[in-house]
């Protein structure tokens, strides 16, 4: 997975795919293979087509009169052949990976400004695929009840003078809704911005379905598939997409339609590359015992990484080549202990397969609790872990156990027991986020008691000031009373109309 920009899909080089199409033909007849000689490398190979489900696998010299189907280790030159094999093992492995996800509907808006709490809509496109190909597009203008900002008119190009006859949000939402349907809608960036924004204008609204929509955004998935710039006009670029007039939301959305389906076939393509990760140790032998000028680059990268999981206490590689090799007639290939040198020498594995001690496996961290520890006195068991436990939470230098003076720690009420602070803030100190209950289960004795209880031990915490917020609505969701607030005749200081 690290190396996956670096590597090559396997379904990309021509001579993989065809030696995929014999080596899968050998599974589905149960055909036996035969591998030639290759310096000890047929062992690794053997144990990973073993791996795949050919039925029996015959090491050494060229194809007998019989039907096993003979790999000669020249089947990929560009390769060479522990990778091309490899790679070709990837492909039967990763046969049932497709993108099953070929229908959806992708949304776009243009706003008044940036801030997704406040704006409102001025453009709303949408477009319906189905297995891959857009077959309906539904795209309006939109008036809006709040200023168009002039970085929003530069980005979008769309005036007050524009939207002045279009048509108000909830007249167009039953048109759009019915659009959409139940399909998924996709959007990019979605999460933050488009589909909070239009859930919130159509509760305003009172429209029904804006809590329903079933979303997917598809920046996460650019994030992680693409390296540089994950905006949609230059992922699309990347992609070789025609993004039309950007910043317009029909042709963001066209384009958002193309950018996703060729994401998802990136996706795919990243699971072929990265399948097999189980059998990275015996890739390791064979990448170990090959002719690094028959390597390209590609096979030089991962011979570099994958001797660790050939030398790794969690694998049995090292045994099957050695029972391979006391079974086999062809003594002239590596032994195990010269296999071991090639794979980077015993002191390497012995390093590997020894149990660290806390120090060696969390340096930085361990350097950092000693100091506290050294801070925590000599007195009985519990009162040092106390002070330990307060210290570790306070700390945030990993050269000493003073509180950094700009920090501010986000601790539960059931975690501040036994700490102090000079400052407190106390969020959500309303009813239905304290209390809890709901409207058609009323909040019983015992809660409204241990609510007190938690809402006490955080107060006590305090030893310069306290702060304790409240707000009338959650989501568009009325938080009910403050029974607590007015038990202890506080009056809340913030508007009524607070929201969050």
């Amino acid at each position: 997975d690290e190396l996956y920009h670096e590597l090559s899909d396997p379904i990309g080089h021509p001579d993989v795919v065809a030696l995929a199409a014999r080596l899968q033909r050998a599974i589905d007849e149960q055909r036996p293979v035969r591998i030639a000689r290759l310096g000890g490398m047929e062992i690794a190979v053997k144990a990973l087509l073993l791996g795949i489900g050919v039925s029996s696998v015959q090491l050494g010299g060229p194809q007998p009169a019989d039907d096993a189907v003979a790999i000669q280790g020249d089947e990929t030159l560009g390769l060479g052949p522990m990778l091309g094999l490899f790679k070709a093992a990837q492909l039967i492995s990763s046969a049932g990976f497709t993108n099953a996800f070929r229908d959806f509907t992708a949304v776009d808006i243009e706003t008044t400004g940036r801030d997704a709490a406040t704006v409102e809509i001025v453009d709303l496109a949408a477009v319906r695929v189905r297995d891959g190909l857009i077959v309906d597009e539904f795209q309006t203008l939109v008036q809006p009840r709040v200023p168009i900002e002039p970085g929003a008119m530069a980005t979008h190009g769309i005036s007050e003078a524009d939207v002045v006859n279009a048509p108000r949000f909830e007249a167009v939402w039953p048109k759009f809704s019915d659009f959409c349907g139940r399909d998924v809608l996709v959007a990019h960036n979605g999460n933050q911005f488009d589909f909070p924004v239009i859930r919130r204008m159509a509760r305003d609204a009172g429209l029904a379905g804006g809590k329903d929509l079933t979303t997917y955004d598809t920046l996460p998935l650019a994030r992680e598939l693409r390296t540089g710039s994950a905006k949609l006009g230059d992922l699309a670029r990347s992609f070789g997409i025609d993004i039309g007039q950007a910043h317009r939301a029909l042709d963001d959305t066209r384009a958002l339609a193309k950018v996703f389906l060729a994401l998802s076939e990136a996706k795919v393509a990243r699971a072929r590359t990265t399948a097999l990760a189980s059998f990275l140790d015996h890739l390791g032998v064979g990448l170990a015992l090959s002719d690094a000028t028959l390597l390209s680059e590609e096979g030089l990268s991962l011979r570099r990484v994958t001797w660790m999981y050939a030398l790794g206490r969690y694998t049995e590689c090292l045994d099957f080549y050695r029972d391979e090799w006391d079974r086999g007639d062809d003594h002239s290939i590596p032994t195990v202990t010269e296999l071991i040198d090639a794979l980077g020498g015993e002191e390497r594995m012995l390093q590997l397969r020894t149990d660290k001690v806390a120090e060696q496996r969390y340096p930085a961290a361990m350097t950092r609790m000693r100091v506290l520890l050294d801070h925590c006195g000599s007195g009985p068991l519990p009162d040092q872990i106390g002070i330990f436990l307060e210290k570790a939470a306070l700390s945030s230098r990993p050269d000493g156990a003073e509180p950094a003076k700009a920090r501010v720690n986000l601790l539960t009420l059931h975690s501040t027991k036994g700490l102090e602070f000079s400052r407190v803030y106390i969020l959500g100190v309303e009813d239905s986020q304290l209390i809890g209950g709901t409207q058609t289960r009323p909040t019983s004795r015992d809660e409204v008691e241990e609510a007190r209880r938690l809402l006490y031990v955080g107060m006590t915490r305090t030893i310069e000031r306290l702060v304790m917020t409240r707000v009338v609505r959650r989501e568009g969701e009325p938080t009910g009373g403050h029974q607590f607030l007015d038990e202890m005749g506080l009056v809340p200081m913030t508007p009524a109309d607070t929201d969050f």
